[in-house]
């Protein structure tokens, strides 16, 4: 009769646990729940984020009625047709604009008619402009829907690496709720972007050597010998919602390299386990 070989009950067969396993795939499932239930918090707080300061339609904003204006119209692109001359020749020149010449501007140039019925500056004083807004906005994260930012904000022209910035200092919403100072910075860099972005007049734009305001009028000057100042650099500055989002990933990265490792080990084990047992 042979022998029966005992099983040392005590002894590591070095198979892979599908206990273990079962305990990746659940944990696994957990982390994707958890990103799923995260982008559809960060979808709801977003759209509920920006409804708390805009309105579902549109407010009328004053746009200049062009008709039997010629005459001032003329004079409005003759002034940005001499200063633009100067520009290209390298010679000094300057551009001085009163709050109903640039609204006048926006009813004119093609090149503002993203402005037009959401955009007109009613006062300049202080060194500031102050202007009505009825600024579109996408309701939600890709959506097509959009709410409107209406009231008034302020604005404070700076010179930034040559070119006008539009500083918005303040918004003034119609409906009273919290504004994201990322929301006012981009408000800021849209407002100049048709222009900044025009083949012909972008390279212009920013070849100014200051920009002010004196009185109750806008100022910009350009001099060929003018040397722009380095922009400082910005710190960033991550809200909330981005703070968390990079803590969220890393974690996800770190665990997923841990589930990767736990996985490799099982598997090289399993397969050394015949070969212990021989």
């Amino acid at each position: 009769m042979s022998e029966t070989t005992e099983v040392d009950p005590t002894k590591d067969t070095g198979k892979f646990s599908p206990f273990a396993g079962c305990s990746i795939f659940i944990i696994a499932g957990c982390l994707a729940l958890g990103m799923v239930a995260f982008t559809a918090w960060s979808y709801f707080k977003v759209k509920e984020k920006i409804e708390g300061f805009t309105l579902d339609q549109p407010k009328q904003i004053p746009l200049v009625d062009t008709k039997d204006k010629e005459s001032e119209q003329t004079a409005l692109k003759a002034k940005f047709v001499g200063f633009r001359h100067d520009i290209e020749a390298k010679n000094k020149g300057e551009m001085i604009l009163n709050a109903n010449e640039m609204n006048l501007a926006i009813a004119t140039f093609d090149i503002l008619k993203p402005h037009r019925n959401n955009f007109h500056i009613t006062e300049i004083r202080n060194s500031e402009i102050e202007a009505q807004v009825s600024y579109p906005v996408k309701s939600r994260m890709g959506s097509d829907e959009m709410r409107y930012l209406t009231g008034s904000v302020i604005i404070v022209p700076e010179l930034v690496e040559g070119g006008a910035f539009p500083r918005i200092i303040k918004i003034r919403a119609d409906k009273d709720g919290d504004i994201p100072d990322e929301f006012k910075k981009f408000i800021s860099e849209t407002l100049l972007h048709p222009i900044v972005n025009d083949k012909e007049l972008g390279p212009l734009f920013k070849s100014l050597s200051s920009v002010e305001i004196i009185g109750d009028k806008l100022m910009v000057t350009t001099d060929p010998g003018y040397m722009a100042p380095d922009a400082p650099e910005e710190k960033p500055t991550d809200s909330f919602l981005q703070k968390f989002i990079v803590g969220f990933g890393i974690v996800a990265v770190i665990f997923l390299a841990f589930v990767a490792m736990i996985i490799i080990i099982s598997r090289r084990k399993a397969k050394q386990s015949p070969t212990t047992n021989k």
